[in-house]
């Protein structure tokens, strides 16, 4: 079932993933003036769309699925596990410092919550090329390890700055919360 019929509200994350999904083309023009005088003209012509649309909108795929790791693809997920087994092992050591509210929890908070919100785009996206079936499953090893270690990340972190699940969501007051 599709994500924005089984929740009424949408979110900002909602937002921004639709219009990575389904690509949007933003075309303007702008000129700076000053004093009545145009000074600097800036032509924008952006295309904001996932890489999976990109892909479908231009009739290809370059996930070869039967193709087999590299070297370098190995030695990259077996990083990718060690960095998961250091912030495992540190979480517990960190609980025990002293004094984490004295640290810059605002700003803690507004870096943790802009990793949170792109992570989750990523993630849909993933999900989106896995059900098209355009990664192998080395590239969804490595993205799962990634994702992984970032939540081990995100979760020491946490523990560091004293910050909750909640304190991650930031709400937006008439646009509703972030994510």
């Amino acid at each position: 079932m599709n994500h924005y019929v089984k929740n009424k509200e949408v979110t900002l994350l909602d937002a921004l993933d639709k219009v990575l999904e389904t690509g949007a083309v933003v075309v303007g023009d702008l000129a700076v003036r000053m004093a009545d005088v145009d000074l600097i003209y800036i032509g924008l012509r952006l295309i904001a769309t996932s890489s999976s649309k990109l892909q479908e909108l231009s009739g290809g795929s370059t996930a070869d699925p039967d193709r087999e790791p590299t070297a370098e693809e190995l030695k990259y997920i077996q990083k990718l596990e060690k960095e998961i087994e250091k912030a495992e092992s540190n979480i517990s050591t960190l609980i025990r410092a002293e004094n984490p509210k004295e640290t810059e929890q605002g700003l803690a908070k507004l870096v943790m919550t802009l990793v949170v919100l792109i992570k989750r785009l990523m993630e849909r996206e993933v999900m989106r090329r896995i059900e098209r079936k355009t990664l192998t499953d080395v590239d969804m090893q490595k993205l799962g390890l990634t994702f992984l270690a970032l939540d081990k990340k995100v979760e020491e972190l946490k523990l560091v700055f004293g910050i909750q699940d909640d304190d991650l969501n930031i709400n937006l007051g008439p646009l509703g919360n972030l994510m």
